[in-house]
């Protein structure tokens, strides 16, 4: 009997609980998110508790321009120009598009295989991890909610400028009365907040057509704006076209950057797509190449109009109109800046509560943030989003709302180009053809081929691989910052530089193993790992502070997650998808098995062999 009860207990399943710490480092299956997706209703029909799918190419190529070019067009090209580019301002703004569209590509192939509104948590949470995922759509809060905030800052601001550009007295603090140096009431900010969020709850069909009609009064204000500053062009400002050299270019580059942010908005929309394989990665490259002709354009209008020591870095359009007797553009470009920071709003506020909303489908954030209206509208996570961000801009002051978001939207940009690595080169241990034989290859490369075998058995290599290439660039990046490491030699740098193309390669030489039929990053792994130097990079050039912010936001994301856990995870309790060829048993592990049945059934273990 006592024999019985032991074979008993070792045939029954163990339960295992699904609140471990191991659970944190789950990957999401890929074929159960290729089954989510295609089990998606196609074209403008919804089911109940889905979003609704309503939106074509123009419509996501209209919120991505809207998020992506604010009101720094007319600020950020004067600050490089006159400080450290000059005219070569044109290929700073080059430089960082293509740096830019590293992460586009990435974004673009996880977006066309995974099309649902979770923008880089879902990328990151099937490529790395529960844990991982988490943490980058809780830090995708800093880019989405608090960007709303900081437009509607500016928003206030501009507003009071256009009013008085026009000669209406409007009193100041409408526009903020400061309190001290971090704390600025701002009522319109506030105000603006709250408009566009109401705007949103309305459905977002609704929403996007007053989107598209802001955005093209937007594009062509500012398409007027280049005409007519192109007719006072004086070409002569234009020599030396790089006063500042190549160093400049670059620096002028950095600084740049974050005007190209903004473009993952597009993805957060997947969701609501009618046909997002074709349309999400069009609309990603598609954003970008709209924002980078504008850039340049009003670059080289600004640089044109007025020498680049002349340029007032804080208004450059206006002070290079009024040098050419043109005062009353003045108000064109107020009026420009007020309809460009309400599309700029109204799309960092679409973003977030979609990102909640997947989240909370995957069982991982409180349920309410799950549901939708009767409108297919996240309204609950929209509500919420709205309120903290109209208090963030009714009580902060516009800088120290901007020092937040960008390192928060570059750890998204890094781990999504690290991910797509990951993807590419992973089994899908839940996949019905993982079974390698004496015969399969796993690299190019016949020496390498025990490292390519390595990484197919043990997935975790290419992580720590990503990770530790990511370290070797924190590192080059600091060195090339603050010159801790080289001093007077360059043997450390070369040495680490030697490091980065040595994983480069060790990866090169690996066969691909999940290939996407629909849109492709090119050049993989190099346009991801590139991708991924390029981010860190920029993290290192933010102030520290930012970094602090982002160590102490992070925690409350933690606390949020295990708060939210307090509940059945559909994903592993409910939704495990079954291996239809599962792998052999162990040799000192008797089975019996059915005809009728692939499974295999153990019966008991012998003792050890």
């Amino acid at each position: 009997m006592g024999s019985d009860r032991e074979t008993t207990a070792l045939v029954r399943p163990r339960k295992r609980s699904p609140y471990q710490f191991s659970s944190l480092w789950r990957t999401q299956p890929l074929q159960l998110a290729a089954d989510t997706v295609e089990s998606m209703p196609e074209g403008p029909e919804a089911t109940n508790g889905e979003l609704k799918k309503c939106l074509t190419l123009f419509d996501l190529v209209a919120y991505g321009v809207a998020s992506t070019v604010g009101a720094g067009i007319f600020v950020v090209t004067g600050v490089v120009a006159q400080g450290q580019a000059g005219p070569g301002i044109v290929f700073s703004f080059l430089v960082a598009a293509f740096v830019s569209l590293l992460s586009a590509f990435c974004y673009s192939e996880f977006a066309a295989r995974f099309p649902v509104s979770g923008s880089a948590y879902t990328f990151s949470y099937v490529a790395l991890g529960e844990i991982v995922g988490w943490l980058v759509g809780w830090n995708l809060t800093l880019e989405y909610a608090i960007s709303a905030s900081a437009a509607a800052a500016g928003w206030g601001s501009y507003v009071v400028s256009f009013f008085e550009q026009v000669g209406v007295p409007v009193p100041g603090w409408l526009g903020g009365y400061v309190v001290n140096d971090y704390i600025v009431l701002s009522p319109l900010a506030a105000l603006i907040v709250v408009a566009t969020s109401s705007t949103l709850l309305i459905g977002v069909k609704e929403s996007t057509t007053f989107n598209k009609c802001i955005t093209v009064l937007n594009v062509s204000s500012i398409l007027f704006v280049i005409g007519l500053g192109s007719f006072h062009i004086n070409r002569g400002n234009y020599h030396p076209f790089f006063p500042f050299g190549a160093v400049g270019v670059f620096s002028g580059a950095g600084t740049v950057f974050f005007s190209f942010i903004g473009f993952d908005a597009v993805t957060t929309l997947a969701g609501e797509t009618q046909n997002p394989k074709r349309d999400l990665p069009l609309g990603i490259i598609g954003t970008l190449g709209i924002a980078t002709l504008l850039y340049v354009a009003v670059s080289l209008v600004v640089c044109g109009m007025q020498p680049y020591q002349a340029i007032n870095p804080n208004s450059p359009l206006s002070s290079a109109f009024s040098a050419v007797g043109l005062r009353w553009a003045a108000g064109i470009i107020a009026f420009c800046s007020v309809t460009t920071l309400t599309a700029t709003t109204l799309a960092s506020l679409i973003g977030q509560p979609r990102i909640f909303f997947q989240m909370a489908k995957d069982g991982l954030f409180y349920k309410p943030f799950g549901t939708v209206s009767k409108n297919q509208t996240p309204v609950f996570g929209t509500v919420v989003t709205g309120v903290a961000a109209s208090v963030l801009a009714l009580i902060f002051d516009l800088n120290t709302l901007a020092d937040m978001i960008s390192i928060g939207t570059l750890m998204a940009f890094t781990v999504v180009c690290g991910g797509v690595i990951v993807l590419r080169y992973r089994e899908d241990t839940t996949s019905l053809k993982t079974h390698e034989s004496p015969e399969t290859s796993f690299s190019y490369v016949p020496f390498l081929e025990p490292f390519g075998r390595a990484v197919a058995r043990k997935p975790a290599l290419l992580p720590l691989m990503i990770a530790l290439y990511g370290a070797i660039g924190i590192l080059l990046a600091v060195d090339y910052v603050h010159g801790t490491f080289s001093g007077s030699y360059m043997a450390p740098p070369i040495i680490m530089l030697t490091m980065m193309v040595i994983i480069w390669l060790m990866l090169q030489s690996l066969r691909p193993r999940n290939v996407p039929r629909t849109f492709k990053c090119p050049l993989v792994p190099l346009v991801p790992l590139l991708g991924v130097f390029f981010n860190l990079f920029l993290i290192c050039n933010l102030p520290v502070t930012s970094t602090y912010r982002a160590m102490g936001w992070s925690p409350v994301g933690l606390f949020l997650s295990v708060t939210s856990r307090l509940r059945p995870r559909p994903l592993h309790l409910t939704h495990a998808p079954p291996l239809l060829h599962p792998p052999a048993p162990p040799p000192c592990l008797v089975t019996c098995s059915f005809s009728s049945s692939s499974s295999f059934y153990p019966l008991f273990r012998l003792p050890p062999c």
